[in-house]
């Protein structure tokens, strides 16, 4: 099968289409048949070398896709040949063939195309449990999403609406914020002008916002910091700044400067508090996170919320869909076609 192989950090002419076995399934897993595959930044930063929760190398890239199931192993109850699914995971998932335990697979949600499914577990259950779970999110709460037209932005933005939230959205472009503004945003703010803690002070009024999901770092999340108030909830669920060399000290104090971070007197001061999550160390867990993918999955089949494909390339193209998210220029997920069709797969 082919396969992103990643034997060395550096840019994104590092990611290139290898051959290697295909997977097998042992007692317990399945194997499935990727036909999309979800881009998340937490792959930039692993190819780059900055992201803690990744294999040793070299491994196979990749945290997320979708597809059918083409063999069962022994002793697998309730999946069938030709279920179409979701597979979240460490490292593994820009392939043609993924084998997943099988308690650790997900339906892909009725009506969802391959290339929504692809663009659906991560980024919407990050933003669930980053709202839902860790903020305790309320209707009458005012939220702010950073990175709005993102993956975990517009779901974010999505979930926060429908939910009945007020949303404050905040991304580094006019057309990002059209696109914020188009799935429910209320107000809207560019961080990429020089006076954007004044504009979001201006927006927010004295009142101040009660949640934040943030995942960009660095003068965004000091300027959300100002404005939280009593009672307010930062949640971190990413830190897209983060860029440091190891032979260029000077980046390592800008990595530091930047990171998120408040400190408890500030916190006792003000009644406020920062909480972090990250879905990967949730994804052993099942007990934990069936339940809230029903919850989810529920929530959204209730609203009729769609995720947001943004840009779609063909497999062979990985380098070049990383260089688009790279550039900060994409809108909503990012995704990776392998095959056309479960019923037309592309030869190995």
């Amino acid at each position: 099968m082919r396969a992103v192989v990643l034997h060395r950090h550096g840019g994104p002419e590092v990611l290139r289409l290898s051959r290697v076995p295909d997977p097998e399934p042992g007692p317990g897993e399945v194997r499935v048949a990727v036909e999309a595959i979800g881009l998340n930044y937490a792959e930039v930063l692993s190819r780059k070398g900055l992201y803690g929760w990744t294999p040793k190398m070299p491994y196979v890239l990749g945290m997320e896709a979708a597809g059918r199931v083409d063999r069962v192993g022994e002793g697998v109850e309730g999946i069938r040949v030709g279920d179409a699914v979701l597979v979240g995971r460490q490292a593994g998932a820009y392939a043609e063939y993924v084998v997943q335990r099988a308690d650790a697979v997900l339906p892909v949600p009725e009506g969802f195309s391959m290339e929504e499914a692809a663009a659906f577990g991560v980024n919407y259950m990050t933003a669930w449990v980053a709202l839902m779970k860790m903020a305790r999110l309320l209707p009458t709460d005012r939220v702010v999403v950073t990175a709005a037209a993102g993956g975990v932005g517009t779901a974010a933005v999505q979930i926060a609406h429908h939910h009945g939230s007020e949303v404050v959205a905040l991304a580094g472009s006019d057309p990002k914020l059209e696109l914020a503004r188009s799935l429910g945003a209320h107000h809207t703010v560019s961080y990429g002008v020089p006076d954007f803690e004044e504009r979001l002070w201006d927006t927010v009024g004295e009142r101040g916002v009660d949640v934040v999901l943030e995942t960009v770092g660095g003068r965004v999340f000091r300027a959300c910091d100002a404005v939280l108030a009593p009672f307010g909830r930062i949640v971190v669920a990413g830190y897209a700044s983060l860029d440091y060399r190891w032979w260029k000290p000077h980046t390592w104090w800008r990595a530091w400067r930047d990171a998120p971070r408040m400190s408890l007197e500030s916190m006792f001061k003000r009644s406020v508090g920062l909480l972090s999550t990250h879905l990967g160390y949730l994804l052993g867990r099942t007990a934990h996170l069936q339940p809230v993918w029903r919850e989810l999955v529920s929530f959204v089949e209730r609203h009729g919320i769609r995720p947001v494909v943004g840009h779609m390339l063909p497999f062979e193209e990985v380098a070049e869909a990383h260089r688009l998210m790279e550039s900060r220029a994409s809108k909503g997920k990012i995704v990776l076609r392998v095959r056309p069709s479960a019923d037309q797969p592309e030869a190995r």
